[in-house]
């Protein structure tokens, strides 16, 4: 009852400066609520002035669990938080990614787990080189894309499936992922190693299974918020429902309209069922939209109107009247549409737009190829959005395996990882005769590169190359059981090579890659943690940073991005290109591949141009091309079914005077071309 008695305090009144849908939602006082959100509606101002609101009321902000989907998110939605109730109080909050807090749990009850405290967490590339062996060790004559597998295990895992169902014979990735299913999870419990999967799946297992377990974390938070509800998978949502208390003090904002992850296991239905799932729930709408100017959410909501399923229907209202129609722009084959994109970057940036306020979004990332051929051609800078993140470098995951291996002898991924990089003389061969040996003896591959002395068939250098490893690993290791890191991390990288004096250019990027890693450890370090398991969780947040945002600073750029990728993201102006049939709607859509695990349906190729839509504040281009060139022949396009229907008072037929110009010039050219043939005579 004292968790029943905190929740009901009274609570200070909301903040005024918000509207009279933000204020429903922040002043709600106890049980379920559903807030729908639409696109640019203030829903990040929604959950941080509810949470402040929360706390000014007294709730103990260790006792409220706000979840959402990137770091990056999770992050603004503290500093935001802590601007209005300080900083000590918005660090208290349990406030984190589901992956993140899944590390947390998992932590807590690795006992439980059966797990103990130095587990490791595989990231994606982890993960593939595990999958890849079993199918080589089951089948190796097949080259089926592991990533394929890889995923099909991920869908079943987040679907609460223990083991692999049974599946249709002709689908051979299926059929193979079956094969690997358990051979998996036990090469993972063999390693004390979870992956991103697992971080929610296990403590939903537990939950479900230990009573008193749940009823201890059930009693441990107050409120629960979740951020991007949309976005959730049945294992999430399985998580939120065994960690509520019995008030269901359980708050979710997201947007249905906005739901565009179902390839990935993403459930429309949690939320459009939330009132299933949490009886008596109150239901807030957001559909003031603070972002984009009038004639741009006409647009969308023009275009998201069509879907068949929306229950909880909303149509945007702008808060910026006026502005320019949507242009709608078409072109004789791809080229053009590129080089117009790159005419336009120019005109818009010398009217005074910043390239950083302008983004390109494509269904496909291939589509963007052409759009970089031709800013380089005209000399504009740009960035492609979701490129290579820090942490999935190859020297920092190199550096992060050696990090593992000494922190956990039993992680033989990364073990294998490094064993030979720098090469030092331990080649597959050698790897393959120290596993061998191991076996024998059994012993794990760390021991048996110990006692590499004993294995004959080794020759003298591989050898001497894997003691002096196996100790340079047994040094570190002991050194971070007494609290010292960055020393001991720094040593270990100088002793095996992975951080030289060389001065070539690729040594200098690798060094100051390193350093940056060096730095975060002694960060960690002095922030006074006497034990490795301060490392191991700094390892573990690197390890979940690697997957889900953009880590570079962007400069004055033009941003090129697919459409999942922009999700959250916002610009003045917008380029929505390829806006054809097997484009947008894309193709696999309605022919999948066997390798696709889920290519998504028709409504989500309709929310996903909805997004696109309403990332653009002041100026939105719709582009698409009329042919293509396919196998040396012109194939005619047809226009995307979500041009559609668009309100004609809102949109408009554009060519920007340099297309204009060029029209121009090629009708003079065809007709000097005619007259020329008429006075010769053909």
């Amino acid at each position: 009852m004292a968790g029943l008695t905190r929740a009901r305090r009274t609570l200070p009144p909301a903040p005024l400066r918000l509207n009279t849908q933000q204020r429903v939602a922040v002043e709600h006082e106890r049980g379920p609520l559903l807030v729908l959100a639409g696109a640019g509606s203030g829903k990040t101002r929604v959950i941080t002035s509810r949470i402040a609101r929360l706390l000014g009321g007294g709730v103990d902000p260790g006792r409220v669990l706000a979840v959402t989907f990137t770091n990056k998110a999770a992050q603004e939605m503290r500093e935001r938080v802590s601007r209005s109730v300080g900083r000590q109080a918005a660090d208290s909050i349990w406030l984190s990614t589901f992956h993140s807090f899944g590390v947390r749990f998992v932590r807590h009850e690795a006992n439980a787990l059966g797990l103990g405290k130095r587990f490791t967490v595989f990231d994606q590339g982890d993960s593939l080189g595990v999958v890849r062996e079993l199918l080589k060790a089951a089948d190796g004559d097949r080259r089926l894309d592991a990533q394929a597998v890889l995923s099909r295990i991920s869908l079943w895992k987040n679907a609460l499936m223990t083991s692999p169902p049974r599946v249709p014979r002709s689908d051979e990735y299926a059929q193979a992922a079956a094969a690997v299913y358990e051979g998996y999870a036990a090469r993972l419990e063999a390693m004390h190693a979870v992956d991103f999967d697992d971080l929610v799946v296990k403590p939903v297992k537990l939950l479900s299974e230990r009573p008193a377990i749940r009823q201890r974390w059930a009693e441990r938070f107050d409120h629960i918020l979740v951020d991007e509800f949309q976005d959730t998978n049945e294992a999430q949502l399985a998580l939120i429902r065994l960690l509520a208390n019995a008030d269901r003090n359980v708050c979710v904002v997201g947007d249905d309209d906005q739901s565009i992850y179902g390839w990935r296991g993403a459930c429309v239905d949690n939320i459009l069922d939330f009132e299933t799932h949490f009886p008596g729930a109150t239901v807030a709408k957001l559909e003031h939209n603070y972002r984009s100017r009038a004639p741009i959410l006409n647009v969308a909501n023009a275009a998201i109107a069509k879907a068949p399923m929306r229950p909880y229907a909303k149509s945007l209202k702008a808060s910026r009247t006026g502005g320019e129609r949507v242009r709608l722009c078409s072109f004789p084959e791809p080229n053009e549409e590129a080089q117009f994109v790159a005419r336009e970057v120019r005109a818009l940036q010398r009217g005074g737009t910043p390239l950083s306020d302008m983004a390109v979004l494509y269904r496909s990332n291939n589509q963007g190829k052409r759009i970089e051929e031709e800013l380089r051609v005209a000399s504009v800078p740009y960035r492609v959005f979701g490129g290579t993140k820090f942490f999935d470098r190859r020297v920092i995951k190199d550096a992060i395996a050696y990090l593992r291996a000494a922190l956990n002898p039993r992680d033989e991924l990364s073990l294998r990882r490094i064993i030979n990089t720098p090469s030092r003389g331990l080649g597959a061969q050698s790897v393959a005769q120290l596993a061998s040996h191991g076996e024998a003896a059994r012993l794990t591959l760390y021991q048996s590169m110990r006692q590499a002395a004993d294995v004959g068939s080794l020759s003298p250098r591989a050898r001497a190359s894997a003691m002096r490893l196996a100790s340079h690993l047994d040094r570190a290791g002991a050194a971070f059981r007494t609290g010292s890191f960055h020393a001991p991390a720094e040593e270990l990288f100088r002793a095996t090579g992975l951080l030289t004096a060389d001065t070539s250019d690729e040594a200098k990027k690798q060094r100051a890659n390193i350093e940056f890693l060096l730095g975060s450890i002694h960060r960690v370090e002095q922030r006074g943690s006497a034990d490795r398991e301060a490392l191991l969780h700094l390892l573990h947040q690197m390890t979940l940073d690697s997957g889900d945002e953009d880590g570079e600073q962007a400069g004055d750029e033009v941003t090129l991005s697919s459409l999942h990728s922009a999700k959250g993201l916002e610009f003045s102006a917008v380029f929505l290109i390829g806006c054809v049939e097997g484009v947008l709607p894309h193709s696999r859509v309605m022919d999948p591949k066997i390798t696709d695990v889920s290519s998504g349906d028709l409504e989500e190729e309709r929310r996903l141009f909805y997004v696109g839509v309403t990332r653009a504040r002041d100026l939105l281009y719709l582009t698409r091309p009329r042919e293509r060139l396919h196998r040396g022949r012109l194939i005619k396009l047809t226009p995307s079914r979500f041009l559609q229907g668009l309100p004609e008072e809102d949109t408009t037929e554009y060519q920007s005077e340099g297309s204009r110009e060029l029209q121009r010039q090629e009708v003079a050219d065809m007709a000097k071309a005619l007259l020329e043939r008429l006075a010769s005579g053909d």
